[in-house]
């Protein structure tokens, strides 16, 4: 008969791999689960680093810092799939003040609260406006 504190460890094993099918990351005190890939057309970038040529370059901060991402060019992203933690929230949606587009397309930032769409055209850096400052959820081409 197994005792108590493997009986314990058993459940506990799983109870955490029944939470981490639910969607819930992991418990108080578990190792954390493996972050979940990117996206295709998507590489995180350390904090400040430059944008990579045909790149459409986000950062979490003004000043192009913080965390970041590239997407390449022609891939439509939904910013919620990119972890980023700040004041905008767990991802990169709402959560976005720089912007560097070094591709040779037309990258459309979608507000999906505010209903608004604009251009980011290539060759063009971009810190957003205080008024629209953490509203981009989407990149589209």
């Amino acid at each position: 008969m197994p005792s108590l504190s493997t009986a314990l460890a058993r459940a506990l094993t799983v109870t955490a791999a029944t939470v981490a099918l639910a969607g819930v990351t992991a418990l108080p005190g578990a190792p954390p689960a493996a972050a979940a890939p990117l996206p295709p057309g998507v590489v995180q970038l350390g904090d400040g680093e430059p944008c990579p040529p045909a790149t459409l370059c986000l950062y979490r901060d003004y000043g192009f810092s913080g965390p970041a991402y590239g997407i390449g060019a022609g891939y439509a992203i939904d910013l919620r799939w990119l972890p980023m933690p700040g004041h905008g929230g767990p991802t990169a949606a709402d959560n976005v003040s720089s912007w560097v587009n070094r591709t040779a397309g037309v990258a459309l930032l979608i507000d999906e609260q505010g209903g608004r769409t604009r251009p980011l055209f290539p060759g063009q850096h971009l810190e957003e406006p205080v008024p629209l400052n953490d509203t981009v959820d989407r990149v589209v081409w």
